[in-house]
């Protein structure tokens, strides 16, 4: 008996002994950034996933950079963050490709950043949130806008994007449970000390992230929300197009009505009799 028991718990240890260094292997391929660009700025030299420290030089140095393309080999979130030195001046910004067992950081420095002046610019030109959706697009006029999120996301980072690279506006993260849809508050100060005040009222839509996540990955794909909102939704279709026919038959049998309840006599018809009898 003992034996048998000793040659299972030998079996044992050299299955483990086996296959530990494979999944350590596996472990260590991690995915891979495999190219990356930005809207009004260029990487100076040739992007290599090996190579985490750059430099970025701005096609015009009074605006922020803003992620244009990139291309993942493997299964990661991409995460977009700005740098600032002590006085709140933009100086750079950070890519983390985030997945299951850790991350890799490259970092890209502003080389010919603007010499720092005053002035009124407090806008944001892009709001960044992973698995997050605004709605209207972010413009000029407004700063009250409904942000769609899965209903399951617990984590929330909120990256804004100041139009002029002198201004600020702090980052958010949350940490909220599936129930949770606040209402935030981005606050962007332009270099002169003049805010504005962005609006975010958390909305959740009735999907999981691994379902947003699925067709974000589908070609062609512009949005995780169409279709989710209530007056989007076949139930709210059917009970309009419903009000809208009894609408008609209520205006169709009311008219008929008129018609059949007209008045025989002519109002304006003479009496045939005359006065004088």
């Amino acid at each position: 008996m003992m034996k048998r028991i000793s040659a299972v718990l030998i079996s044992v240890i050299c299955a483990v002994v086996l296959l530990a260094p494979v999944s350590a292997f596996a472990q260590d391929e991690a995915p891979e950034l495999v190219s990356i660009s930005f809207k009004n700025a260029e990487i100076d030299g040739k992007f290599d996933p090996d190579v985490l420290e750059y430099g970025l030089i701005l096609d015009d140095n009074e605006s922020s950079p803003t992620l244009e393309s990139y291309s993942i080999n493997g299964k990661a979130d991409i995460f977009i963050t700005y740098t600032y030195d002590e006085t709140n001046h933009q100086t750079g910004l950070t890519v983390t490709l985030q997945y299951d067992w850790g991350s890799t950081i490259y970092n890209f420095s502003y080389k010919n950043v603007q010499k720092y002046s005053k002035n009124s610019n407090n806008l944001l030109t892009a709001i960044y949130c992973t698995y997050g959706e605004l709605s209207p697009a972010l413009n000029d006029e407004e700063t009250e806008y409904k942000l769609y999120i899965p209903s399951d996301i617990t984590e929330l980072t909120i990256t804004p994007v100041t139009s002029d690279i002198q201004a600020f506006c702090a980052p958010v993260e949350l940490t909220l449970n599936n129930k949770q849809a606040p209402k935030i508050t981005l606050t962007c100060t332009a270099s002169d000390g003049s805010e504005r005040e962005y609006h975010l009222s958390i909305k959740r839509v009735d999907k999981t992230t691994s379902q947003v996540k699925a067709e974000m990955a589908q070609p062609g794909y512009t949005s995780f929300v169409d279709g989710t909102r209530f007056y989007q939704k076949p139930e709210f279709v059917i009970a309009v197009c419903a009000a809208a026919a009894g609408i008609i038959l209520i205006t169709a049998l009311f008219v008929i009505t008129r018609r059949i309840a007209v008045n025989p006599y002519d109002m304006e018809e003479q009496p045939f009799f005359s006065e004088e009898d």
